[in-house]
């Protein structure tokens, strides 16, 4: 069989945890999806049109996601690949920290994060162009033995990472990231090259 010269990229972001409905800041803390979480997520799906099967799903080991990429339809043919790297954007002293919190204790973080977060790093955290960085090489290395001229390929990322890895397929900037988090969850398709996913990094620096 052929190697691909570029792929269908579906890419589904998970539900809401607590964490989310209680408007915290979320980044790689485990947590289960929400009832309601879960349930966008299904409708989602629900939604969604699958006229080919996928060749290839790939989800971190985050028990939110794993929960999401089983709503997805498979076939027999269909590999499940776990990949640990796709985790959430790291944001490590920030983790669990309520917005209104962040807001009261440091404005000036909280307003640089809210309108230009591709400028700021959490405290030992990391920054959404390092993210940007690992959540593409990951994917470029998990697909690297995938066959077939155009394979369909089904990636599911927990909301920060689903944006960051959204706006390099828009071709879009990080500081939209926020804005792309307030759209309902959804089904969304994207056809990208082979060359384009092996020269992500010069892209990140170019859109840095």
């Amino acid at each position: 069989m052929s190697k691909p010269s570029g792929y269908t990229i579906t890419l589904l972001r998970v539900g809401d945890t607590s964490w989310d409905e209680e408007n915290r800041l979320v980044g790689t803390t485990d947590l289960p999806m929400t009832n309601l979480g879960a349930d966008a997520v299904a409708r989602a799906v629900h939604d969604g049109e699958f006229d080919q099967p996928f060749s290839i799903v790939l989800v971190s080991d985050e028990e939110a996601a794993v929960s999401a990429s089983r709503m997805l339809p498979r076939t027999s043919d269909t590999k499940v690949k776990t990949v640990p790297e796709l985790a959430n954007v790291g944001l490590g002293l920030w983790e669990g920290v309520l917005w209104s919190d962040l807001e009261d204790r440091n404005p000036n973080c909280y307003t640089q994060l809210r309108d230009h977060p591709e400028r700021i790093t959490p405290p030992e955290g990391e920054s959404l162009h390092d993210a940007q960085d690992r959540l593409l090489d990951a994917i470029q290395k998990s697909l690297a033995k995938v066959k077939g001229s155009n394979p369909q390929v089904a990636i599911v990322l927990r909301p920060l990472a689903w944006a960051v890895v959204r706006s390099w397929l828009e071709n879009d900037n990080l500081s939209s990231l926020w804005d792309q988090l307030e759209q309902p969850a959804s089904i969304e398709r994207f056809q990208i090259t082979k060359s384009q996913l092996e020269n992500h990094k010069q892209s990140s620096k170019a859109n840095a």
